[in-house]
């Protein structure tokens, strides 16, 4: 996964789907979906107009086909309200039946996240399922058991 710094105040990281203001290091923890919508926006801002069917795709998948305009619309007002609360005001702007524009006074740059931090959450999900298994194991055979003991 990625993090994208914005205009050198922002931060955002998606696989935490977190938003951090340098400025006042406030967070905000966004849903999935607003997630991947914002991740697909900052992929695409190089380019002049980001279809809106491309953001529903992205979000949506296969079952864009069958999700209304009106979702996608309320979909990119909780996002621009989410990152609002954060102070980031006016990322991208609607143009009504053409598209989404990123604002062109955002600067957005990416880097990869350092493989440490992967690995740890990594390794918290490996500890907690080898632990798990064997402890579920254990609860099944000794629950099938307790009408002989």
């Amino acid at each position: 996964m990625r993090q994208h710094k914005i205009n050198n105040e922002f931060i955002y990281n998606e696989s935490l789907r977190e938003i951090t203001s340098l400025r006042s290091n406030a967070a905000f923890k966004m849903t999935f979906m607003r997630a991947w919508c914002l991740s697909y926006l900052i992929e695409n801002a190089h380019q002049e107009l980001i279809i809106r069917e491309g953001v529903a795709y992205a979000v949506w998948g296969e079952r864009s086909q069958f999700v209304s305009d009106a979702n996608l619309t309320q979909l990119l007002y909780l996002l621009r309200r989410d990152l609002q609360q954060i102070g980031l005001f006016e990322l991208f702007v609607t143009l009504p039946r053409q598209g989404i524009k990123i604002d062109e006074r955002f600067i957005i740059d990416a880097a990869d996240i350092p493989p440490q931090a992967i690995q740890y959450h990594t390794h918290r999900c490996n500890k907690i399922i080898s632990i798990g298994i064997p402890t579920l194991f254990l609860l099944i055979v000794l629950f099938f058991l307790a009408p002989f003991i």
